[in-house]
């Protein structure tokens, strides 16, 4: 069993508040950076602590936070696990179905929210079965067992200064054995109700102690941009990865405000998911749109060798040129600071990795899940292999079982699902490696590749298998397509729902002087025609029952709040089938 720098998550949060050089955190607000000092994390969290004590909060109880990323979402994990009780991290727009199963499940107590606005209206009728609802915004409406966090630190500060109470948490910070569980973490549910996922300390720390040594830090040149919902559990560990390191880090308020946000912060250092980085690619592509004459063809130019050059071959001497004018350019509109930036959750489009590469950012590709706390592999500045998921980290071991399946054992894999013994039983092997149900192999440098999902395969009437992950990942890569969804399950043949890139439409038609509207480009014959090759261009790398035979364009817009998107911004499979069932059976019909 690995040794371990600190024995509980708390101990880490504190030791890193009582470094000298530790400049404390940043939360941004209403365009505005609020600074939380080291001094700041630490009383606040402390009083925080007592206060939900004084609430009556029990050990192993849980209490659920659904609220955006900020320093107050850490203090709250912290203080919550303090009382020796369990984190349930929650999203804004979870359904009342699944947010009644979880807080039943999960024995919440205790809900921590941003304002009561934010909510979706059916989870009202939900929040009176809980003994306090805790609003961070003071311009919340306040339910009627609700109270504001401010009137709750203050209330935690008067306990603190009680000598006794000081000692208490002392105590309970001390009494937190490694092996205990701090977080109960619910999967998305796509397929049967979630399941809670049980992380303990143990599985946390080691799994960070053992990315240290492959993403190092300085503290005194390195700033971390957080930009992801920290509800998600792979941009959890990366904050507390950044508190053992002991960097500042910024929570930034919105995605779509990344633009700006980059510029202010200048990061070094980002973890992202795919959908992030093909926005920045977009961004940096449509230069060509506004510029002309020579400066329209250099950066054309520019643009696609960035996308067709493999990135361990060298450069022709015109990379110099193009870097000075273009790629550093490029690189300067999203900061031109970045020493790391980590993408996890989903696979990236191969030409936007190349793009991107080409062009000077440091991007690095990892593979992870859950129930492994999350990382099981990744590409770090030692050891990258573009296309790869990278190395497994050094306490896992990682191997390829029947089916293909990865499969993982180490101190970072959790134990079993939160009152679930009917899924304990078959989760692990005989000799107790993890059940990952992805697809995968090992290249001869022992750098592994993601192939598929098995949950995921897609059996035709006709009895042939389909992997849709693979065949999806490469209808993406044409600029015209947004998302693709493959359908294929008791169908006799595949076919896909193809969703509208409106950027790469718009810059395909606007040459064309046509007016440019969503119902315009879904029809456009310049816009089907280059999909219809891309679709051939697909089929011709693929076995002929894998082949799409039809396919319908959409123009929806792919969000978090419409429910096709998870809070990774992956497509929710069982909730696109549904929304577009007519559209599907259409192309059955004949």
């Amino acid at each position: 069993m690995e040794s371990l720098e600190f024995t509980s998550l708390p101990s880490l949060f504190f030791a890193n508040c009582d470094r000298a050089a530790f400049k404390g955190w940043y939360h941004r607000k209403n365009g505005e950076w609020i600074h939380y000092s080291k001094g700041t994390l630490k009383q606040n969290t402390k009083a925080l602590a007592l206060a939900l004590k004084s609430l009556g909060l029990k050990e192993k109880e849980s209490v659920g936070i659904i609220a955006p990323s900020s320093p107050n979402w850490i203090i709250a994990d912290i203080a919550i696990q303090i009382n020796h009780a369990h984190v349930v991290p929650l999203f804004p727009n979870i359904s009342s179905e699944n947010f009644e199963y979880q807080s039943h499940d999960a024995n919440i107590k205790i809900l921590i929210i941003n304002s009561f606005e934010e909510l979706e209206e059916p989870l009202y009728d939900l929040l009176p079965s809980f003994s306090k609802i805790i609003c961070i915004d003071n311009d919340s409406f306040l339910p009627a067992n609700g109270i504001y966090w401010e009137d709750l630190l203050k209330k935690g500060s008067k306990l603190l200064a009680d000598k006794n109470q000081s000692e208490w948490i002392k105590k309970n910070i001390k009494s937190i054995q490694p092996d205990d569980i701090f977080s109960i973490i619910y999967t998305s549910g796509s397929t049967g109700r979630p399941k809670g996922v049980e992380l303990t300390h143990r599985n946390m720390l080691v799994q960070i102690q053992n990315i240290a040594p492959m993403f190092k830090f300085d503290t005194k040149k390195d700033s971390c941009l957080t930009i992801l919902p920290v509800a998600h559990v792979l941009e959890r560990m990366a904050v507390y990865f950044y508190t053992l390191s002991g960097v500042t880090v910024y929570f930034g308020d919105n995605p779509k405000n990344l633009s700006h946000i980059l510029r202010e912060v200048r990061p070094t250092i980002m973890i992202v998911v795919p959908r992030i980085l093909e926005r920045l690619y977009e961004s940096m592509t449509t230069a060509t749109d506004r510029a002309k004459g020579i400066k329209r063809f250099l950066i054309k130019h520019a643009i696609k060798i960035a996308k067709i050059k493999e990135p361990n071959k060298r450069f022709d001497p015109l990379y110099w040129i193009f870097n000075k004018l273009v790629y550093k350019k490029m690189r300067e509109a999203v900061g031109g600071n970045f020493r790391m930036i980590i993408s996890g959750s989903s696979s990236l489009n191969k030409s936007i990795l190349r793009f991107l590469l080409n062009i000077g950012l440091p991007v690095f590709e990892g593979y992870g899940m859950t129930e492994c706390s999350p990382v099981v592999s990744a590409n770090c500045p030692k050891a990258i292999k573009p296309g790869s998921i990278g190395k497994p980290l050094p306490h896992l071991e990682v191997r390829i079982g029947k089916c293909n399946e990865i499969q993982v054992r180490g101190e970072s894999v959790f134990k079993g699902y939160h009152n679930r013994p009917d899924l304990n039983a078959n989760i692990f092997t005989e000799d107790g490696f993890y059940h990952s149900g992805d697809q995968g192999y090992f290249d001869e440098d022992g750098f592994l590749y993601f192939t598929g999902r098995i949950k995921e395969l897609l059996k035709t009437s006709t009895g042939k298998y389909v992997s849709p992950n693979p065949i999806e990942l490469e209808i993406i890569r044409h600029p015209l397509v947004e998302q693709a969804l493959v359908i294929a399950n008791d169908r006799k043949f595949v076919s896909a729902i193809i969703w509208l890139n409106p950027v790469g439409a718009r810059r395909m038609l606007k040459p064309q002087n046509e007016d440019y509207d969503v119902e315009n480009a879904l029809k456009s014959p310049l816009v089907r025609d280059a999909i219809n090759r891309h679709i051939e261009h697909v089929n011709e790398k693929l076995n002929h029952w894998e082949q799409i035979r039809k396919w319908t364009l959409v123009g929806d817009e792919l969000t978090i709040e419409s429910g096709l998107l998870t809070p990774t911004l992956k497509i929710r499979r069982t909730v696109a089938e549904k929304r577009y069932a007519e559209q599907i059976e259409k192309m059955y019909q004949q």
